[in-house]
């Protein structure tokens, strides 16, 4: 069936790139259109959906909360033959914006899903711990995180108001204090709720989290099955 020859001849790419500056204010959705926006001017043999609105087939694995810097983002994209995979960094990165920068590109099965088990977080805390509704040391706060089986937040859904209790514990894997800054690693489930964020884990430790998503950055991501990488930029 021509479906059938048309999998066929999809290959996929997994793109490693950075966010910084005022692009990381862009919404996720505007982010994905401009990527296909990209790969035309750059004229890769980008593989599309079949139907009456066939679509570029690439996507964002794991979305970034708008305002987040990050150094380890993802994009999933299909062509319709193999490619070169330093061409291919370069090709985008003559067409990416200022703040976006494309490092390197690993070929992956199209069969395979493109999940995340944990992410690696630093937040900037300067300024903030001092006004900290726990004057306990920061890193004291910390241990006593740590060694608690159980911490709970309170989620409010914006929609209607509605409050869930969360235990946040059993996703961080790790934390510590460096400097002015706070790094955590978070471990994420498919399961409901099988998630926390960086905001929340500053919150469990007394600080306003309303003010901390654009102080986030990503610093790394550990996938499932992560393929070996075949070529990298500089």
């Amino acid at each position: 069936m021509e479906g059938s020859k048309q999998d066929a001849r999809r290959v996929r790419y997994l793109i490693d790139f950075s966010v910084d500056g005022d692009i990381r204010y862009l919404a996720h959705n505007d982010l994905v259109r401009m990527f296909g926006k990209a790969c035309a001017r750059a004229e890769l043999p980008v593989s599309f959906s079949e139907g009456f609105n066939p679509r570029a087939r690439l996507t964002l694995p794991f979305p970034r909360p708008v305002g987040q810097r990050s150094e380890a983002e993802r994009l999933q994209l299909d062509l319709s033959r193999p490619f070169d995979t330093d061409e291919l960094v370069d090709r985008l990165n003559e067409q990416m914006p200022s703040g976006i920068r494309a490092h390197a590109a690993i070929s992956a099965d199209p069969s395979q899903p493109c999940r995340p088990c944990s992410v690696t977080y630093e937040v900037d805390v300067s300024g903030l711990d001092a006004s900290a509704s726990d004057t306990t040391p920061l890193t004291q706060r910390i241990e006593s995180f740590l060694s608690s089986p159980v911490f709970e937040v309170s989620r409010v859904r914006h929609r209607d108001g509605r409050v869930k209790v969360v235990d946040i514990r059993p996703f961080v894997d790790e934390l510590s204090a460096v400097g002015n800054s706070i790094r955590m690693s978070i471990m994420v489930t498919q399961s409901d709720g099988g998630l926390t964020t960086p905001a929340e884990v500053c919150q469990a430790l007394g600080m306003d989290a309303d003010v901390i998503n654009h102080r986030v950055r990503r610093v790394k991501i550990q996938w499932f099955s992560n393929p070996k990488k075949q070529k990298a930029t500089p």
